[in-house]
């Protein structure tokens, strides 16, 4: 027994760690940074990212997530010679920024947010609860609970049109949010709403893909061999699957404490709103995370 295990967790390991980490060249506003690749990821330490975005990047260890400016961002970490190295892209595109890479000079190019102000940090407006502003004033009415928001420029809006000045629009941030039970954690980072899915896949008449990314970590001290199915459920109680064919998540065991990071996408109708994510497992207790 104890050998078949050891064979299983050296083909499960041994991959990852045969790998070595790869160095490139990262080029930002005409300063050179040294990046690192390994498995098709690109990292980044810390301390240049906070360069490049203009912003201290703060870890929390229990969430495991960076949070920049009150926003959090759930990401890839290594530590490597003592530092910790975190994914270019996780950090960088939510934030509005490109990032390009040559294959022949091996040189990764990060172009900035075309809104970006000159102080490079992220403008993220906070709208506190009423209670906070006047706590002891009973007259005042609640107000609806905390949003991060980050404005943006409509370039479309820019063109005057009979006389009218230009808008400024706030596009609403979705706020991560995480459950656990006796064995696992699983988080979802990020959700949208779209009729066409990365330009090729359009949604039936009447419908629209809804896409969630999630990751899911083994809280247990043993290898997790079936993770689980997850599935969503809107504010009819209906249930839906996720399309395997358009979906990133693939099922792989889990290691004690190991992650694993993928998108579903699921296909739901027009006037129904997703309310919550279920992962149910074998021997476990079902985990909700409510969307709403």
């Amino acid at each position: 027994m104890y050998r078949i295990l050891f064979f299983l967790v050296f083909f499960i390991i041994w991959p990852v760690f045969s790998q070595s980490l790869q160095k490139a060249d990262l080029l930002y506003n005409d300063n050179k940074f040294s990046a690192y690749i390994i498995n098709n990821t690109s990292y980044l330490s810390r301390e240049d990212l906070s360069y490049i975005i203009g912003s201290p990047i703060k870890w929390d260890k229990e969430e495991r997530t960076v949070i920049i400016d009150n926003m959090r961002i759930y990401t890839k970490i290594l530590i490597y010679k003592g530092q910790m190295l975190l994914a270019i892209k996780e950090i960088l595109v939510p934030l509005g920024y490109q990032i390009k890479w040559n294959q022949n000079t091996r040189t990764i190019t990060i172009i900035p947010p075309v809104n970006k102000n000159k102080e490079h940090k992220a403008n993220i407006k906070i709208e506190k609860n009423n209670t906070e502003k006047n706590a002891n004033n009973a007259d005042d009415k609640p107000r609806e609970p905390q949003k991060y928001e980050i404005p943006f420029i409509n370039n479309e809006n820019n063109k005057e049109k009979s006389g009218v000045k230009p808008d400024q629009s706030l596009q609403i941030v979705f706020i991560p949010r995480s459950a656990f039970n006796e064995e696992y954690k699983v988080t979802v980072s990020d959700m949208k709403e779209t009729k066409i899915y990365k330009g090729t896949y359009n949604a039936q008449s009447g419908y629209k893909f809804v896409v969630i990314n999630v990751s899911q970590q083994n809280l247990s001290n043993k290898v997790q061999l079936y993770t689980g199915k997850f599935t969503l459920f809107d504010n009819r109680n209906t249930k839906y699957e996720y399309i395997e064919g358009l979906s990133s998540y693939v099922l792989q065991i889990l290691m004690p404490m190991g992650i694993n990071f993928g998108t579903l996408v699921f296909e739901i109708p027009e006037v129904s709103i997703p309310s919550k994510l279920v992962l149910e497992t074998y021997g476990s207790t079902p985990i909700v995370i409510n969307l709403l």
